[in-house]
């Protein structure tokens, strides 16, 4: 029986760390850090122009700006929302990366603004092969777009849990 506990304890130690199975379309999400688990991305300020930044996650409600909604859910490129604005970079462009991401109207349009949540590693990337990075656990410290590889992937993996 202590082996079962015993083991029954290092499963729910490694729960925070598991992605979620999955993001429904249209449902909050925080995208927990696997470098700080208390950490998500989320922007700054509910402006046009803010960055986006490693923050505490918020309580969920519908001024959690922390709580952000991909529209198409995992694994299909959409765009990521908070209120009428989006996550986005500055171009998909080849070799656009290492450059702090920001918070845009939202534009359907714009390819700049088309995300994927992969389940498998749990990371958000663009078109271009890149991927939303933390360059180091601290909160207020900026999120940036950088190349999606092994050497990076523990700065790139994000967790998302479905605010309840």
């Amino acid at each position: 029986m202590k082996s079962f506990a015993a083991l029954l304890s290092a499963v729910v130690a490694v729960v925070p760390f598991v992605a979620a199975d999955f993001i429904p379309a249209g449902s909050a999400a925080h995208f927990f850090s696997s470098q700080n688990s208390s950490l998500v991305f989320a922007p700054s300020a509910a402006a046009p122009g803010a960055d986006l930044v490693a923050a505490l996650a918020g309580d969920g409600s519908s001024s959690d700006i922390t709580a952000l909604f991909p529209t198409a859910g995992t694994g299909v490129p959409g765009q990521i929302v908070y209120g009428d604005f989006c996550i986005s970079a500055n171009g998909v462009v080849p070799e656009s990366s290492s450059q702090v991401l920001y918070v845009a109207e939202c534009d359907p349009e714009d390819a700049a603004q088309i995300w994927t949540v992969n389940e498998s590693p749990a990371t958000v990337s663009n078109a271009d092969g890149n991927c939303i990075s933390l360059g180091r656990p601290a909160r207020g410290v900026s999120v940036v777009l950088d190349v999606c590889n092994d050497v990076l992937l523990p700065h790139q993996i994000w967790n998302p849990q479905v605010v309840a």
